[in-house]
Order: C-alpha cells, then sequence, then structure tokens
C-alpha cells in the first residue's frame, strides 16, 4: 500500500465538523437535530486512520502489537485519564448516591474500555435521563478500543489475498445484524461492539481500496452526493428513523476519505477543530450533564447552552495542548509508559471507589429507585403478553391497565385498604387498542408488540368474569412529542395525531363495557419540567441545585411542555370518547400556577414525571384513590 500523510487536511476537516455537530446537538440549540451522527462519521474515519496504519505496517513488515497498543495508550490515556479524575472529584461532590452509584459502573468501565457494556446495561442513549450521566460520552470509546483490540490480530492471521473478502464479508454481516437487531433490542444495537463494527469496517475497507487508483477516481465523481450524505441527514429532520440514518452518513463519509479531495482555506477553522477533535469530545459531555444535574434535568436554557460551547472550546483547546500532544509525543521508554498507564489506572479506581464511599457516608437519601408496581411474578413489564399472574389474587375485581403510569398506581389503590388487583402494565404501551408510538424510545417492532399486548388484555378481560373495575393509565403525552408516529391495528404508520388518539381511547373503553365491566381513567400527576425527586434528594443531601423554586414547586414556568395539550386531550377523552377521566393531577394541584411537590415530609415523585413508593400511597391514602375510581367508573 502506498503511504498515507499522517495528518490529510480533508480527514481533519472531516473530523472537526463531526465533533462539531455532536457538541451542538448535545448543547440542544436545534442547529443540528442529527448531530448524534458525528460519531458514526468518527467510526468511519478512526477505521480507516487506524486500520490503515496496521495496514502498511504489515505489508512493510514492521508491524509489532507491543508499538500498536503502546500507540494506543499515549494516544487515548492522557486525555481521557485527565476527564475521567476530574468526573471523579465532581461527581462526589455534585451526585446523588443513585446516581454516584451508576457513575462508579461507568467509571470503572471507562478504565476497562467497556463502558458501552455498562451502559447498555443501565440506560438508554436517547432517554432524557441519559442526560445527566456524565461518562455517557465513554460508550464510544469502548467500541473503538475493543475494535481494535481485535482488528490487528485479526489482520495479522488473514492472508493478504483474502483480506478483502473477509472484511467486507464481517462488515456486512455487522450491518445485517444491526439493521436486524435494532428493531427488537436498541439499546444492544446502539451500544455493543457485534452491531457498530461495520461503521470502522467501512473505514478498515476504505484503508484497503486507497491504494487504487481507479477507485479513488470514482469516488472523486461521487464526492457532491457523498458530501450530500453527511451533511442533509445532521443539519435537517428527516422523516426517517434514527437508527437508519447512519448508513447513508457512513458510506458518504468512506466515499469522501477515498475521493481525497483538496483542503481549501476555507475549511482550516474545521482542520484546526479536528486536530483537538479527541480533547473536545472527551471535555464537552460533562459539561453539559453536570449543568443537567444542577438543573434537575430541565432543558438548558440557550445562553448557558452557548455559554458551555465556547467553555469546551477552551478546555478542550487546553486539554489537547497540555495534556494530550505531550502524552503522545513524551520521550519516554515504552517499559515507563506501561508502569505509568497501569499506576493511573489503579489510582483512578481507587479514586472512584473512594468517592463512591464518600458519598455513601452522607446516607442513602429519598429513595428514588424504578416502578412501583406489584413485585410478583409476571410482572414483567417488558413482556409481550399478559397471562393474569400478575395479581394479588387468584379472582382479581380490579384491572390496572397501561404503561409505566399505570405501576405508579398500585401502591396508592393498595394503601386504602384490600384489594383483589391485577396489573397488565407495559413500559411504554398505553393501553389504547389498536393504536402503539413509534419513536427515538419505542420501534416499529416494539409497536407491534404493544399493540398485541393491548389485544391480549381484552382476551384476559373475556374470560375473567370477576374482574368488575378496569383503571387505565397512560403517558399520552409522548403522542404530544415532535417525530412521534402512530403505528394503527391495521398496520399504518402515519403522523400521531389527537384525533386517532381520542378513536383510540373511545375503541377501548368500547371494548371494556361490551364485556360488562365498567372502566376509568386515573391521569399521571403534574408532569413537570425538571426532576422533582432529584430536587428533594438533592436539597435533603446539602448539595447545590438550580431549581427555580426553593420548596421544589412546580411553578407555571416549571411544568412540562405538553401541560397544555394535556388539558385538551383529557377534556375531549370525557366528552368525545366516553371516558370518565379521574384527574389525579387536579388533586394534588388546585392551584394550577403553583403545585407542591412535598407533603408532610414525603416527597411525592419520584422523576419529572412519576410518583415515588412512598408518594404514592400517601396520594392513595389522603383521596381514597381506589374508592373514587370505583365510583368514577362506567
Amino acid at each position: 500500500m502506498s503511504a498515507v500523510p499522517a495528518l490529510r487536511p480533508d480527514i481533519q476537516a472531516l473530523r472537526g465538523y463531526a465533533v462539531g455537530v455532536v457538541i451542538l446537538y448535545h448543547a440542544g440549540l436545534g442547529l443540528a437535530p442529527g448531530g448524534f451522527l458525528g460519531v458514526d462519521l468518527f467510526f468511519v474515519v478512526s477505521g480507516f486512520l487506524i486500520g490503515g496504519h496496521v495496514l502498511r505496517a504489515l505489508d512493510g513488515g514492521t508491524f509489532s502489537f507491543r508499538e500498536f497498543y503502546l500507540r494506543r495508550i499515549r494516544r487515548l490515556a492522557p486525555a481521557a485519564y485527565a476527564v475521567l479524575l476530574a468526573c471523579v472529584i465532581a461527581a462526589a461532590l455534585l451526585l446523588t448516591p443513585d446516581a454516584h452509584a451508576r457513575f462508579t459502573q461507568q467509571a470503572l468501565g471507562a478504565l476497562a474500555y467497556a463502558t458501552n457494556v455498562v451502559l447498555w446495561q443501565q440506560i438508554n442513549y436517547f432517554n432524557n435521563a441519559a442526560a445527566s450521566e456524565p461518562l455517557l460520552h465513554m460508550w464510544s470509546l469502548g467500541i473503538e478500543e475493543q475494535f481494535y483490540l481485535l482488528l490487528p490480530l485479526a489482520l495479522w492471521l488473514l492472508p493478504r489475498r483474502v483480506r478483502w473478502p473477509v472484511l467486507a464479508l464481517v462488515t456486512l454481516g455487522s450491518l445485517a445484524g444491526y439493521l436486524a437487531l435494532y428493531p427488537r433490542s436498541p439499546g444492544a444495537a446502539f451500544y455493543l461492539l457485534p452491531t457498530r463494527a461495520w461503521e470502522l469496517g467501512l473505514g478498515v475497507i476504505a484503508a484497503l481500496l486507497a491504494d487504487r487508483p481507479g477507485v479513488r477516481q470514482f469516488a472523486a465523481k461521487l464526492a457532491l452526493p457523498a458530501l450530500m450524505l453527511v451533511l442533509v441527514p445532521v443539519l435537517f429532520t428527516l422523516p426517517l428513523p434514527q437508527h437508519l440514518l447512519a448508513l447513508p452518513a457512513c458510506l458518504g463519509t468512506m466515499a469522501l476519505i477515498l475521493a481525497e479531495l483538496p483542503g481549501r482555506p476555507w475549511l482550516t477553522p474545521l482542520v484546526r477543530i479536528g486536530d483537538a477533535s479527541y480533547a473536545l469530545y472527551l471535555v464537552h459531555w460533562p459539561l453539559f450533564a453536570f449543568a443537567h444535574v444542577l438543573l434537575l434535568g430541565a432543558p438548558l436554557p440557550v445562553p448557558t447552552a452557548l455559554a458551555l460551547v465556547a467553555l469546551s472550546g477552551v478546555l478542550g483547546w487546553l486539554l489537547h495542548r497540555w495534556i494530550e500532544l505531550p502524552g503522545r509525543f513524551a520521550p519516554l521508554a515504552p517499559r515507563r509508559v506501561l508502569l505509568l498507564y497501569l499506576a493511573a489506572t489503579l489510582l483512578l479506581a481507587g479514586a472512584a471507589l473512594g468517592g463512591a464511599a464518600l458519598v455513601r457516608e452522607r446516607g442513602p437519601g429519598i429513595d428514588l429507585s424504578g416502578v412501583t408496581g406489584l413485585d410478583l411474578p409476571g410482572c414483567d413489564a417488558a413482556a409481550t403478553r399478559f397471562d393474569g399472574r400478575c395479581a394479588t389474587s387468584p379472582a382479581p375485581q380490579v384491572l390496572v391497565w397501561g404503561d409505566s403510569f399505570s405501576q405508579q398506581l398500585i401502591p396508592a389503590l393498595t394503601a386504602t385498604g384490600p384489594v383483589a388487583l391485577a396489573q397488565a402494565s407495559k413500559g411504554q404501551c398505553a393501553p389504547l387498542l389498536g393504536l402503539a408510538p413509534v419513536d427515538r424510545d419505542a420501534t416499529q417492532d416494539f409497536a407491534r408488540g404493544c399493540l398485541q399486548f393491548n389485544a391480549n388484555v381484552i382476551e384476559y378481560l373475556r374470560h375473567s368474569p370477576g374482574v368488575r373495575v378496569v383503571v387505565l393509565s397512560g403517558y399520552y403525552q409522548r403522542y404530544a412529542q415532535p417525530g412521534t408516529l402512530a403505528l394503527h391495528a391495521d398496520g399504518r404508520l402515519r403522523q400521531a395525531e389527537l384525533a386517532g388518539l381520542i378513536a383510540a381511547q373511545r375503541a377501548t373503553a368500547d371494548a371494556v363495557r361490551a364485556l360488562g365491566k365498567r372502566v376509568v381513567l386515573v391521569t399521571g400527576p403534574v408532569q413537570a419540567g425538571f426532576d422533582p425527586g432529584q430536587c428533594w434528594a438533592r436539597r435533603d443531601l446539602g448539595l447545590p441545585s438550580l431549581a427555580s423554586a426553593a420548596d421544589c414547586a412546580i411553578t407555571g414556568p416549571g411544568a412540562a411542555p405538553a401541560a397544555v395539550w394535556s388539558e385538551v386531550l383529557f377534556a375531549r377523552f370525557a366528552a368525545e370518547a366516553d371516558m370518565p377521566v379521574l384527574r389525579l393531577d387536579r388533586l394534588l394541584c388546585p392551584d394550577p400556577a403553583r403545585c407542591e411537590t412535598r407533603r408532610g415530609g414525603t416527597a411525592l415523585y419520584r422523576d419529572a414525571n412519576h410518583l415515588g413508593l412512598d408518594g404514592s400511597r400517601l396520594v392513595g391514602r389522603e383521596f381514597g384513590l381506589l374508592q373514587r375510581a370505583e365510583a368514577m367508573a362506567r
């Protein structure tokens, strides 16, 4: 293979563009709605650069596993470890015990280049709560390092004549796995190497093809459409599932790399940003994440977001200039580099565990643990069918049906007295016959499973004569979110609309009543634009926060954006869907201008949308929720 310049201006500009759109996306300014694709572009570029280095060394007979991994340590560890140390200190000072427990796992995962695996088990990248995880961005480093652990060995073992077909097969297999798995398990497809290797593989294939003039000439002819594939999905909102946007963006990046377009003076700023892209990527996310922590999960105000973008640039440049570059080029013997790396790893691991011990000494704080439904066999919120096992009695009289909003009602209903109760709860699946959402958290396959689950609940009711009241509750507000689609029972996928939602609710009520049951819908509490649970946890532990109200109350500016939409929805449910609606939000907050989130020393919320266990029990006793629901049902 021919030599490839160490720093091609076009590739540095690509890196600068990629990190720039990632930062803008995380800033939430709306300037790069597809900016998350910047990481996909990085993967292709990294595959080309590292794959090309290994291939040239193998073909020249100079490849050394020791030298390769020492280069990776010099390249990645100094800057990453500096940021990790800063995050460990900040986390010990700023995070609540539950958040810090997740952080400690992520920090230890980062030291083993396995943060992607830890995060896959913890959270969803596109979940709003993920914005407060300071090490969320380390998932991509885990992917890269796992790939580079395997790549040199694979290329070393492969005879030169079979490299191209084997790499092509592995890349296509990874892509097929990604496309097949994403509808079934978005988290696994997003976070794990086997379904992400195709992006890095495209870069390695580009490195294999880079010395073929015919390929480069063909790529040059495709430069303009390739540039559009890189720009358009990032800068504009397209009516496509987000996971499919990565394919054209990565193919466009591969074509641009092969085209090797000449540098232009106007690209110089992007080239300079690209030089420091690794440091910028490392620095920017913790700044945004800790800001979200202090703001209790509320959206970043525009001035704050702009200030954090500027601060990311300053700190990123300082990290690049004074830590990344000296670490890469310091005249140290290989043995000393390895010893320093091992010592730093052990010290950081000790610091992370020490921080965890320090945080535990503050006390457990408020219990902000997850769902609060029945803790019984058969109560899996991810189940695809409801078989009736999730019940307090073999002959239940009340069925609670819905998503996590139905789960939060269980302690409230059971706190008012003994009740033979069954729970049919499926996460992110509101109790609507013939309608299910498709959005960034729910794929089309998931929506089909939701339709099937809800149809199965009706079948259960058909064979359960003892059930006399059905209590519905769901997070209908997700249908008001931009980009949410609605999958209908006949397979049609359309833009979500209020009329379709009302029709589905009417069909649900009619189906329940046709079986001789009475039905009532119970709303959730007032939806907050910040996290009241975290607000009280931080205040009780003496941690700083930037809540708008000193007592964590939800005021007008603190309400969720869909609050007005919800008022219209519930009114039309009652008027047009013949659905009695028990307004839990109004019971809790008779004054719409101000909603208290604590009663008698008990914090009501566990996050921005749900009641906690103690809060739900208190609400049930105070308002006699079961008796009210039974009285309203018809």
